[in-house]
């Protein structure tokens, strides 16, 4: 059998070995951006090849080009010429670690919501719904693209992304809309934000999840600066009631999920006085309609009713148990985590069963 090793993804994540039919995964790694971190992170691989005497026959990282944990994939393969480098998308290794978890064989609709993941068109990914096994995919839907004015600065300065939503659903005259998140960015900083979209200025493209919980958030005024990962997600989560049943407008067109509908209902509901808790349950609900609604299309169309979820969006507890709630009693089987976390410490786990399949080894 042949050594693999997979190095995960940037942020808290782990490493994973497969060395003589074993499968080892590391504890958390976090911020590989940090050298004292990296170099950690690095020691930890090469002393636990060392431990097993073995040389990597096959190196597997993510598809992200800026991540250290690239870079350190392409030096040791660059140190081991007989290896192979192979690269994952980052939502199907998440998926493949949920098949893993559960041990499912064949076709499965996978769900994958998060942050950010590199796609294979160069935009950011994060609400995937793939059909796959654990050697290859199909994209079949996901969040329609929006702007991340300023990249990576918006994870923290989530007003941006709720700009950019507004811009979005509104176009060009957004800044003319009546909403209270208007009143409270300075206008320089919205002038600023509103050129950088119009002129696709520094604003990648996005079909984040991650980034639309982010929005909302900061909509509602509940989180405009988050100060930790997912701070804004978390408290829209938390002040959630749990008696609505209430939803969102959103339209399926063909392989895109249209939300602007949404955001201006959101913002209407808030300009009405709506309780914040009426509009995050409802906001919720939409996110757990969507994914029932969009899993049954793909059943109709091929017959799979086995649905795998997986990343950081599912360590919600509302979401995960409005959509239990869904899925009981339909055609659909729905599938979580049993032993590996939700999060990008799946991640490597992934990849080593992708690159053990290819092999052959799976």
């Amino acid at each position: 059998m042949k050594t693999i090793v997979a190095l995960g993804t940037e942020n808290k994540t782990s490493f994973s070995v497969v060395s003589k039919g074993n499968l080892f995964t590391s504890g958390a790694f976090c911020q590989l951006s940090d050298v004292d971190k990296f170099n950690e992170y690095e020691k930890a691989i090469k002393s636990h090849l060392a431990s097993e005497k073995v040389k990597p026959d096959v190196i597997v990282c993510d598809m992200h080009p800026d991540y250290a944990s690239t870079a350190l994939a392409e030096t040791l393969f660059s140190h081991n010429k007989k290896s192979r480098l192979m690269k994952v998308q980052h939502h199907f290794a998440h998926i493949v670690s949920a098949i893993t978890d559960n041990a499912i064989k064949g076709k499965v609709i996978g769900v994958s919501f998060d942050g950010t993941g590199y796609g294979d068109d160069g935009n950011l990914w994060g609400s995937e719904f793939l059909i796959c096994d654990k050697k290859s995919y199909t994209r079949k839907h996901h969040l329609e693209y929006v702007a991340i004015p300023g990249g990576d600065i918006a994870i923290s300065q989530v007003w941006r992304m709720a700009l950019s939503y507004l811009y979005h659903a509104y176009g060009e005259g957004f800044t003319d809309v009546n909403t209270p998140l208007l009143k409270r960015i300075q206008k320089e900083k919205v002038k600023i934000i509103k050129e950088m979209l119009v002129k696709k200025i520094n604003s990648p493209l996005s079909s984040s999840a991650g980034r639309l919980f982010d929005a909302v958030s900061s909509l509602t005024g509940l989180c405009d600066v988050a100060k930790s990962e997912a701070e804004g997600a978390m408290l829209l989560e938390k002040i959630a009631d749990l008696k609505i049943t209430d939803t969102y407008s959103y339209v399926v067109d063909r392989e895109r999920i249209i939300v602007s509908r949404m955001i201006k209902e959101i913002d209407e509901d808030i300009n009405n006085g709506a309780a914040l808790s009426f509009v995050s349950a409802k906001f919720h609900n939409t996110v757990g309609e969507i994914i029932y609604d969009v899993s049954s299309r793909i059943y109709r169309e091929t017959g799979i009713d086995k649905v795998l979820v997986s990343g950081g969006c599912f360590q919600n507890r509302y979401l995960v148990d409005y959509i239990e709630n869904k899925f009981t009693g339909s055609k659909l089987k729905l599938y979580k985590h049993k032993n590996f976390p939700t999060t990008d410490m799946n991640i490597s786990i992934g990849q080593a069963i992708v690159a053990a399949s290819a092999a052959g080894d799976e």
